[in-house]
């Protein structure tokens, strides 16, 4: 039995990342153009606002619900497992200062991403991919009704718009869950609380929160946008291309989370 020689497994794997890659690019581009000014575009029109407005309705009314929750339910642990231990060092005060710091720079953009990709991406990765085998993408295209501008584009301007609005969001939802915390089970008074928080809490830490949820919410669009278009297979393959937007998009959301917290802490 003869073995295949390592060229033989990795070159067909390097080629479908290399057309991956650049299908990624294509359809990018194909989607951008129409978010450039219109003097700099040969094609006329514009972006339909009200699917823009659905689409923001979508990325934040809708989901708020969902989002409290989990913000509300992981301020509270992050308080009661710091508590545990800052009780043994005697600073139990200081929980709100931790918890600040990590619901601004990390805990409140990373989960609403997650949210995001499991609650919207989903939902767009399913919605594009029954449009695609069903053949009406095709049928806009033959109507000269570009997807990129009436599906794509209005959902990137959805998500660049409610990423730092429902981040800001999550950060006051995570830290009211502490608070609650620290003021039934720790008698740590809520102003208390409070003015620890915003002294620990720098304008830096505030910029790297939003700036991860804006980031994070374009990935898990994009993400959800193209494995939609590009679905085959009928209902089976909008199952596949629903799990693999959202499995790309947690995994796309950590590893720009490493990059960015990595260049800030480079910056300074």
């Amino acid at each position: 039995m003869s073995i295949p020689g390592k060229h033989g497994v990795f070159l067909p794997r390097l080629r479908q990342v290399m057309h991956n890659v650049g299908d990624g690019f294509v359809f990018l581009s194909a989607a951008a153009y129409w978010l450039l000014p219109t003097r700099l575009r040969a094609r006329r029109g514009g972006i339909p606002i009200p699917e823009v407005i659905r689409q923001v309705d979508r990325f934040t009314v809708r989901i708020i619900p969902l989002l409290t929750v989990v913000l509300f339910f992981v301020g509270m642990i992050l308080a009661l497992q710091l508590a545990t231990i800052l009780q043994l060092l005697g600073v139990t005060e200081y929980v709100a200062d931790i918890v600040g710091v990590s619901m601004v720079r990390e805990m409140a953009p990373l989960l609403m991403g997650v949210v995001l990709s499991g609650f919207a991406g989903a939902a767009i990765a399913a919605e594009l991919g029954s449009m695609k085998v069903s053949e009406e993408l095709t049928a806009m295209e033959s109507l000269s009704l570009q997807p990129g501008r009436y599906l794509i584009a209005p959902r990137l301007i959805a998500a660049a718009i409610a990423g730092p609005l429902i981040t800001t969001y999550s950060i006051f939802v995570g830290i009211l869950g502490s608070l609650l915390v620290c003021y039934l089970l720790l008698d740590i008074a809520p102003g208390q609380y409070l003015q620890r928080t915003l002294a620990a809490v720098d304008i830096d830490d505030v910029v790297l929160g939003l700036l991860k949820g804006l980031v994070f919410s374009l990935i898990v669009v994009v993400l959800a946008c193209h494995d939609g278009v590009r679905t085959r297979g009928g209902a089976l393959g909008v199952g596949r291309s629903t799990t693999a937007a959202v499995v790309k998009s947690i995994v796309g959301i950590i590893g720009a989370d490493l990059l960015l917290t990595v260049l800030f802490f480079q910056i300074g």
